[in-house]
């Protein structure tokens, strides 16, 4: 038998099916340059321990550079980036509900030091983060009611990190 009976029709098998194989195009960061701009500013923001400080407008950017890329992405990584800044979003925006509790805290003279009374608002972040709560009576009328730890909030900030850094090595490594 010759060798090339078998080798020639090998070796056609392998390049079609190489050339079928074309990689999917990575992510253009070119297209992502805003987003990750907004992406370190709010690291920067978390690392310095001030996440809540001027964040409205830093929202809006993450949420403008999400809404303006999810419709124009050109392949699978750049398609599942924009999902990962959604989530991060959506964490960060809880986090900003979040602040706006701690401001409430001296409001209420019945709520111990350190804790923060439980809205109906916060609820959902309570069971979303697996926050930890107290349980209080309020004697004058009977009425029970939920704390939770004032530094409950970094729970929310460590998982923006996360996040973050997962964000990172997606465009690092495509």
């Amino acid at each position: 038998m010759k060798p090339n009976v078998i080798v020639i029709p090998l070796l056609s098998a392998i390049l079609i099916f190489v050339s079928g194989c074309q990689p999917e195009p990575g992510i253009d960061k070119g297209k992502f340059s805003e987003l990750n701009r907004a992406l370190a500013d709010l690291k920067s923001s978390i690392a310095a321990g001030k996440p809540c400080d001027g964040s409205d407008a830093l929202l809006k950017r993450l949420a403008s550079g999400t809404e303006a890329l999810k419709d124009k992405t050109t392949s699978k990584a750049e398609s599942d980036l924009i999902k990962a800044y959604a989530h991060l979003l959506t964490t960060y925006d809880d986090g900003l509900l979040f602040c706006q509790f701690l401001t409430r805290v001296p409001q209420y003279q019945f709520v111990p030091k350190g804790r923060i009374y439980v809205f109906q608002e916060l609820d959902p972040l309570v069971q979303k983060y697996g926050l930890s709560t107290e349980n209080h009576l309020y004697k004058p009328t009977g009425v029970s009611w939920r704390s939770i730890d004032r530094d409950s909030i970094k729970v929310i900030w460590e998982s923006a990190e996360s996040q973050i850094k997962n964000i990172e090595n997606m465009v690092n490594y495509n």
